[in-house]
């Protein structure tokens, strides 16, 4: 069965593009505003996760913005994949992209939904980002793949996306390391590395959702 037969035939109505734009603009317009609010304006990129901000006054913003980014992020998604040819990739290959982005899409949701500093909240909160993360970075990769493979995509777009598989790669590593006692001080620089995978992952859905939209795929 085709992966396109699972969900609704929106591509046929709106190009996945604008999807993938709609995504970035709610999470960013959610940070911003979370940002803006925050107490004292005493939020520090360096040394606060990116989900701290929602501890602040504006953080319905920051949750908002997350959940609303990440149901936006379901459909690009899967628009993208049924764009692929099945002559150049296979549909089991498909099949394994559509699987691990609906999860980590779904943990987006999930970690944007419980967000704050009650125990319980932030346990789920974590265990929602850590999937989503592992989720993330193995859809990613089958897409950047998939792209190699498939002559309408650009080369170049396929490589930005392993840079970002890369950067994900590294701060899961980054992450599970600190745990070691040994390496606890890497935990400092862990804010730092989200932020920047944060911004990685926006301007690759920029990038890819604009090739989209101009190429008319």
């Amino acid at each position: 069965m085709e992966v396109r037969k699972t969900f609704f035939k929106f591509q046929y109505s709106l190009s996945g593009g604008v999807y993938g734009l709609l995504s970035i603009a709610f999470g960013i317009a959610g940070d911003i505003l979370a940002y803006i609010l925050f107490p004292g304006r005493e939020y520090d990129f360096t040394k606060r996760a990116v989900s701290s901000l929602c501890k602040g006054q504006g953080g319905a913003f920051f949750q908002i913005g997350t959940i609303i980014s990440g149901i936006f992020a379901i459909p690009f998604v899967l628009y993208i994949i049924n764009t692929f040819d099945k002559h150049y990739v296979s549909e089991n290959y498909r099949k394994g992209a559509f699987y691990s982005a609906l999860i980590s899409c779904v943990s987006f949701i999930c970690l944007g939904i419980f967000c704050g500093a009650n125990p319980i909240i932030s346990l789920i909160h974590g265990v929602s980002a850590v999937i989503s993360w592992i989720s993330g970075l193995i859809y990613i990769t089958f897409l950047n793949i998939s792209m190699l493979k498939d002559p309408k995509y650009s080369k170049i777009l396929s490589r930005f996306g392993f840079f970002t598989s890369i950067m994900l790669s590294l701060l899961m590593i980054i992450f599970f390391l600190a745990f070691l006692p040994s390496l606890d001080v890497l935990i400092l620089i862990l804010p730092t590395l989200e932020w920047l995978n944060t911004i990685s992952l926006i301007i690759w859905y920029f990038i890819f959702s604009t090739y989209i939209i101009m190429k008319k795929i």
